[in-house]
């Protein structure tokens, strides 16, 4: 009976240690599969910082190419205003070049013609004055050959009556 006692002691301690090895082996399994959703849900939550990580870079890169393509296009719209500002401004100085040399010609030629006139107006006044002496002398003559003239028909009559 000790013998079957202890052999039945022994089934139960045998039956005992069964039953708290897989209940460890349960609780390891439970522990295990515990861990292992904690660690995919970590590495998920990683991933997805990763990836927001990720995407915040690529938006801020984007965004940085971005200022830096307008601030570009800004630098290069105000170098062409300025170009295109100091080319009037260029043309508009040789404009009034051509201006005051156009006005600077135009009175030259009004001087010229002026002169011309002037020149013109002297010799027509030349002319009149020689025109007029030349009349006064035909004119003078004239009446010194009508006068000649009376004289001589009236040195006949006297002649004719004193005979």
């Amino acid at each position: 009976m000790r013998k079957r006692k202890e052999a039945l002691e022994r089934e139960i301690d045998k039956q005992w240690e069964e039953l708290e090895k897989q209940k460890m082996e349960e609780y390891d399994e439970r522990l295990r599969a515990k861990l292992e959703k904690e660690y995919h849900k970590k590495m998920k939550n990683a991933k997805e910082i990763q990836d927001q990580l990720e995407e915040f870079k690529i938006n801020f890169i984007k965004k940085y190419k971005e200022e830096e393509l307008e601030g570009k296009l800004i630098k290069k719209q105000v170098e062409e205003a300025l170009e295109e500002e100091k080319r009037k401004e260029q043309e508009k100085k040789e404009r009034m070049l051509q201006m005051r040399e156009e006005l600077k010609n135009a009175n030259e030629e009004l001087l010229k013609i002026q002169a011309e006139i002037a020149l013109k107006e002297k010799e027509e006044e030349r002319r009149i004055e020689e025109y007029a002496k030349k009349k006064e002398a035909l004119d003078h003559l004239k009446k010194t050959k009508v006068e000649e003239r009376f004289k001589q028909k009236q040195e006949i009559k006297q002649k004719l009556i004193e005979r």
